[in-house]
């Protein structure tokens, strides 16, 4: 049976780790605004999640962009995006070859992967962490059944780098060996204002997105104006730093016991610290200190 000491720093633990995930819309694990073109990420059309993820992850090949749609002109206020090629759906080829389709012109989109390899180097150097990742799947959800505000949430987060070709001055993307974790503030979110639970990403062998999916389909089964855009694809920044904190925060990640025998911790969160020995002796001392007198000449 724990004790009142173990009982304590589990308390704290367990606030500080809910305060870690940040369940609010302005966090982009918890709503993406796909349509802000002005947004620093970049959507995906015309592919579907079980295709780029057996690409990526399983055969780990390394995949090419390609500008679907027109750069702008001048008098053009701005540039003719591509839309989703609904007539070339069961073309099966399109989503096994090596290139990532993308609904901008050609020099918009090498602007982007320029500034999105660039600002993801320097966030990793400064950081020490990759916050690039391929969202796969987005959940769209309302806050409250009266809402006309429709969230999207991404539901896989494949961990990817850019490699940019010194010689043609382009950019391939291909997957880091870091594991996919469940959107844990989302997975949060859901439970404290719908009491839905969020399925856990289990990434074993012959795994698919498509299996994610379906599960999170059956979660929200509740929720009649809810849905699952499986094959809704974008590459963006999406930062994990204090999921990692709220990880490490994890008892069952550590030995029985472990928190509660760290003397610092227990300190800090339970019994306090026994007070220093003081500097000085008390304002009143016995001690009698001789001084001799020196003459000077």
């Amino acid at each position: 049976m724990p004790d009142d000491k173990n009982i304590k720093i589990s308390k704290i633990l367990a606030k500080t780790r809910r305060k870690l995930l940040e369940t609010g819309t302005r966090n982009r694990l918890i709503h993406v605004n796909r349509t802000n073109q002005r947004a620093n990420c970049l959507n995906v059309i015309n592919e579907r999640s079980d295709d780029i993820y057996s690409l990526l992850r399983i055969d780990a090949k390394k995949m090419r962009f390609k500008a679907m749609g027109k750069d702008k002109g001048e008098g053009d206020e701005d540039m003719h995006l591509a839309t989703p090629d609904i007539d070339q759906a069961d073309d099966a080829e399109r989503y096994t070859d090596n290139f990532i389709e993308t609904p901008t012109g050609p020099e918009a989109l090498a602007r982007r992967l320029l500034r999105l390899a660039h600002d993801a180097k320097t966030a990793e150097e400064e950081q020490g962490l990759n916050i690039l990742y391929l969202a796969m799947g987005f959940l769209r959800w309302r806050e409250n059944a009266s809402s006309k505000i429709q969230r999207e949430a991404p539901l896989i987060l494949l961990p990817v780098e850019l490699i940019r070709d010194e010689r043609t001055s382009t950019y391939t993307i291909q997957s880091r060996d870091d594991e996919i974790t469940t959107n844990l503030p989302l997975q949060e979110r859901l439970r404290q204002d719908f009491g839905i639970v969020l399925p856990e990403i289990e990434e074993v062998d012959s795994w698919q997105p498509s299996h994610y999916f379906l599960r999170v389909i059956e979660a929200i089964s509740t929720q009649p104006e809810w849905s699952v855009d499986e094959n809704g694809i974008q590459l963006g920044f999406f930062s994990f730093a204090k999921l990692l904190m709220h990880r490490d925060l994890d008892p069952t990640n550590w030995p029985e016991d472990a928190f509660a025998e760290n003397d610092l911790l227990t300190g800090l969160m339970a019994n306090g610290f026994e007070a220093d020995t003081p500097l000085f002796g008390p304002k009143t001392s016995s001690t009698t200190i001789s001084i001799q007198r020196k003459s000077f000449r």
